[in-house]
């Protein structure tokens, strides 16, 4: 996920937006993988997923089957379609390769017969489904706190990011991605459930409120009227970009349900899982994934770096030459990470991409994409390169 911020004013300039972490998935290329099981699944605590493929929490799927259960399906029936082991549902930290948790979602679709259990799922979740980020998002003082927090712990579902945040004059834009190797129903399941989620994340901080508009870059389905009872809004269809479009002001309303000893107590849970996660990984991913998280598009500085993963300059350096890298390798990964995230936004002009990047001009910017890639903005750019990817 991306949060771009900028002062309150209709028609100020751009500020620098900060790319996530959880950008970085969406540019490994998906791997041939054996018959797909659930043997390749490991702890998040321990040895990560054997593949390049993204990784999902075994709670989503949990989650799904619950919902499912609630349909008159026997979990049974789900799980030996699925190919899973009962007893893989307990590890509450495990994680599974993303192409599982989509075929999950594509079996449950088949098994209820309902085209629109995105949209009835998101409808129905209740705060604990996703525990503790769920509960952490719904305890915090403000839509922007949780907003804040569920962008922070977002790694705890899925490494592969799943939207991103843009505040541009009075207004604020979530914006959805395309999952790497989902299909297409499995990209419009994925939508609803991120739409409908936020558009009720945003009613509990303001119970009254009323968002602007919502886009999904899809034709309407045959349920279409659906989505307008649910969101309570009659959205747009065959728009460049599924997304959601709100006041500003809502982002600071307090919530009268806000709680902070509870919120804190969440947010030690919350911190305490993430490094557990990122303890065994190794120093080149950790050292991309802070710069790609904290959008540092100009030369990174490699002290300040080290000093974050309490390390020393020359420690950090011995440590990413044993895996066979550099720092000046790790930052040329992660500038590239952000402006493919950037290009992947077409609402925003290859020039606007590289003064988002730093740049002073789209030609300085073009070389240097095509230094870290290998390839033109406009290149990557182009729909059969995009698909290929």
């Amino acid at each position: 996920m991306s949060y771009t911020r900028e002062p309150n004013k209709v028609g100020a300039a751009s500020a620098r937006r900060v790319s996530a972490r959880d950008a970085t998935p969406l540019l490994s290329e998906p791997v041939r993988k054996k018959r797909d099981t659930y043997k390749t699944m490991q702890h998040r605590s321990g040895q990560q997923v054997e593949s390049q493929e993204s990784s999902m929490s075994i709670r989503i799927a949990c989650g799904l089957i619950e919902a499912v259960e609630q349909m008159g399906i026997a979990r049974g029936e789900l799980l030996r379609a699925a190919q899973i082991d009962c007893e893989q549902l307990l590890r509450e930290d495990a994680c599974v390769p993303s192409s599982v948790v989509y075929r999950i979602c594509e079996l449950a679709l088949d098994l209820t017969r309902d085209p629109a259990l995105g949209l009835h799922w998101a409808e129905r979740l209740s705060a604990p489904a996703f525990n503790p980020v769920s509960n952490l998002v719904a305890h915090s003082g403000s839509l922007r706190e949780g907003l804040e927090s569920l962008s922070k712990f977002h790694r705890l579902f899925s490494d592969q990011p799943s939207f991103k945040i843009s505040e541009r004059g009075d207004k604020v834009t979530v914006q959805c991605f395309n999952l790497a190797g989902a299909t297409p129903r499995m990209q419009r399941f994925a939508s609803e459930m991120l739409v409908v989620g936020v558009t009720r994340l945003i009613r509990s901080f303001s119970p009254q409120a009323q968002v602007d508009s919502v886009s999904f870059a899809y034709a309407m389905p045959e349920y279409g009227s659906e989505y307008a009872r649910v969101l309570d809004i009659a959205p747009s269809f065959d728009q460049p970009a599924t997304g959601i479009v709100f006041d500003r002001a809502l982002m600071n309303v307090v919530s009268l349900h806000r709680d902070e000893d509870v919120h804190e107590a969440l947010r030690a849970v919350a911190e305490r899982r993430i490094r557990r996660l990122t303890q065994d990984a190794p120093f080149t991913s950790r050292v991309r994934d802070l710069l790609v998280e904290q959008g540092r598009t100009q030369q990174p500085d490699m002290n300040g770096v080290a000093r974050t993963l309490g390390l020393s300059k020359r420690s950090l350096r011995r440590r990413l030459v044993s895996e066979g890298s550099s720092y000046k390798a790790v930052v040329k990964e992660a500038l590239a990470i952000v402006a493919k995230q950037y290009l992947r936004d077409r609402r925003l002009t290859i020039q606007e991409t590289a003064y988002e990047m730093g740049f002073a001009d789209t030609s300085t910017f073009h070389r240097a994409f095509k230094r870290w890639t290998g390839r033109t903005p406009s290149v990557y750019r182009a729909p059969d390169y995009e698909q290929s990817a």
